[in-house]
């Protein structure tokens, strides 16, 4: 089976779902990012699932940032 996606091979198939218990899919500000829930308000992004390149250049987004639960997400 050949899968054509940006998303990794670890997030469709994983092997240990508790690994990945804290991985969450959001949209900050309308921009699809993958993120892993640090504490209760806050995440960090892991990575940016857009194809606009614009938003791989939006500062305070990009990979390792931490956002608060008080910024603007949608679900």
């Amino acid at each position: 089976m050949t899968l054509y996606t940006i998303v990794p091979e670890e997030y469709i198939f994983p092997g240990n779902p508790e690994a990945h218990a804290n991985i969450h899919f959001l949209n900050f500000d309308g921009i699809p990012i993958i993120a892993e829930q640090s504490d209760p308000y806050s995440y960090r992004v892991e990575r940016i699932i857009s194809t606009d390149p614009a938003h791989y250049l939006v500062k305070g987004i990009e990979p390792g940032s931490i956002l608060s639960i008080k910024q603007s997400f949608r679900s």
